[in-house]
């Protein structure tokens, strides 16, 4: 049975003959010019303390989808589809500045960390989606992979992140911007596709549109670190995310949802900080190579 919600009213502790289960963490939850429509079963929808879902399509077509919006102090304004065995979570305070559309196919998923900001017409696609093989071992070369999206990432306008995209904490993606593989933490990365073009950056979420002078000095300078997120260390969670997010039991993902990524409080979870070991062998390699150009 398809189930069309466009009211906060059918949201609120709601749960259907098919089991799939909508939480509402509060009844201050808004709906406007949003529909949630499940046409599946066995799926489950949180809805964060006091969210707002603005101009939102919000479609599942399958079964055993998880679907987790954190408490926001921004609206959210998504156009998400998802299919079978997918998972999409949107972590605390992420700003919208468009519609974001995310397509989440072959039990592939998303994730979302704190703070992050999206700019207009940016698109996130978990698959191609359509066959391709090698021609030799015939062989499929194209299966869909799960994108990660750190805390406090900017991501500009227009920017596309494909399959296997993986975001640390901290970096930047510009406008126009095509991804599929890794930007480090505290990184721009532009162009098409993605490449980095600066490391040890950090950013701020002050719009300068009406700044004067006065505020331009007056921010020339920020001296905390609260916005660096590199870590020698590397100890982040994306191993037992690609583990986990396979999982077919909905609820076995849904805890680890909870326990790892809601509950978990090291600012460095989805840092992606450089491996030093490689970094010198790559320099000692330029160097080698160095010698034998004209």
């Amino acid at each position: 049975m398809i189930k069309t919600i466009k009211s906060t009213t059918s949201l609120f502790r709601y749960k259907s003959s098919d089991d799939n289960i909508i939480i509402c963490e509060d009844k201050n939850i808004k709906l406007n010019n949003t529909t949630i429509t499940i046409n599946g079963k066995n799926n489950i929808v949180f809805l964060g303390k006091s969210i707002k879902l603005e101009n939102c399509s919000i479609d599942i077509n399958g079964n055993n989808n998880i679907i987790y919006l954190s408490e926001n102090k921004y609206k959210y304004s998504l156009s998400l589809n998802m299919y079978n065995n997918s998972t999409f979570y949107s972590g605390k305070d992420n700003y919208f500045n468009g519609i974001l559309k995310i397509i989440i196919s072959e039990y592939s998923s998303v994730i979302i960390g704190d703070d992050c900001m999206f700019s207009f017409d940016i698109w996130i696609r978990t698959a191609d989606p359509h066959l391709i093989y090698d021609g030799i071992t015939k062989k499929r070369i194209n299966l869909s992979k799960n994108i990660y999206v750190g805390d406090h990432v900017w991501v500009g306008q227009n920017a596309f992140l494909l399959k296997g995209s993986k975001l640390g904490s901290g970096c930047i993606i510009g406008a126009s911007g095509v991804k599929s593989g890794i930007i480090y933490s505290n990184t721009i990365c532009a162009g098409n596709p993605a490449k980095e073009i600066k490391e040890n950056i950090f950013w701020k979420g002050d719009c300068v549109h009406r700044w004067t002078k006065k505020d331009t000095k007056k921010n020339l300078y920020y001296n905390e670190s609260n916005y660096i997120f590199t870590n020698k260390n590397n100890k982040n969670i994306y191993k037992s995310l690609d583990k986990y997010l396979k999982k077919d039991n909905i609820q076995e993902r849904y805890d680890f949802i909870i326990s790892k990524i809601v509950n978990n409080k090291d600012r460095y979870r989805f840092s992606i900080s450089k491996d030093p070991y490689k970094i010198k062998i790559k320099k000692k390699i330029k160097r080698f190579l160095d010698l034998f150009s004209d």
